[in-house]
Order: structure tokens, then sequence, then C-alpha cells
């Protein structure tokens, strides 16, 4: 499970739940009050604050979210880095359902158009006729 998976499962729990990362932890709060964490560089390191975290609403989901986080390789957390494809002073944006061809305007990632690539999404970009760029002068931010 990816850091950001967890977020948006523990905030779909309540709104007042919130996470951070501070101190080498994922930390969740339930109003304002830190009440587990999962520790960043070791797995199936899961802390949390009893007397609170019983008390707490959908504590037994929130309990197999922050589970499921612990137990995931370190390396399987963390978002592959994404890149912006810059060319012309602009970027470059791939229409999600090809209805369009690929063009270039602002940077701005939408439900409809895609601006930001992994670098595995860029080397299958590169392989595409109908972006004609000279991949060798476009920048990647």
């Amino acid at each position: 499970m990816k850091y950001s998976e967890a977020e948006k499962q523990i905030k779909a729990l309540s709104s007042k739940y919130d996470v951070d990362f501070y101190a080498h932890k994922f930390n969740v709060y339930y109003k304002n009050e830190l009440t587990a964490g999962v520790k960043k560089n070791f797995r199936y390191s899961f802390i949390n604050r009893e007397n609170i975290f019983k008390k707490l609403p959908f504590g037994n989901k929130l309990y197999m979210i922050l589970a499921e986080l612990a137990i995931t390789p370190l390396e399987d957390r963390v978002e592959e880095k994404k890149y912006k494809v810059k060319a012309f002073r602009k970027y470059l944006n791939v229409p999600v359902e090809n209805v369009l061809s690929p063009f270039l305007f602002d940077g701005n990632n939408t439900e409809t158009v895609k601006t930001c690539f992994t670098l595995n999404e860029i080397e299958q970009l590169k392989q595409r006729d109908d972006i004609p760029l000279d991949w060798d002068k476009v920048r990647f931010e």
C-alpha cells in the first residue's frame, strides 16, 4: 500500500481524521490529536496510543489500513516520481481517452489530460509516432 492510498482511505473514514509525515513516521490524527503512526524506515512497525485509539470511530478499519501499510515493503510505499515534459515553453499534454492527439499547453493535470509521467511512461511516449518531439531537446521538470 502506498502512503497516498493509506491517506485517502483514512480521510474517507471521517473528516476528523488527518495525516502527516513527521519524525520519520506516517502519523494519524483524530480531531488534531495524535492517535497512531507507522514508522517510515521500518517494516512491521505500527504504534498507537491505545487509550485514544480504542475509542475512535472506525477504529477497526483504521487499524486494518495501518496494518496493511506497516506490512508493505518500504520501497513499495512511495509513489514513483513523475515528471512534466517541457518543450517550447509549454508542457506535453496527453488526453486520457485518446480522443485527441497529444498537444503542448499548460502543465495542469486534469481528469481528461495527463501532464505528469513516470520515467517508464516517458519511454513509452518516445515510441509514439503522434508525438513529434526531439526528445534530446526537451526538459523534464
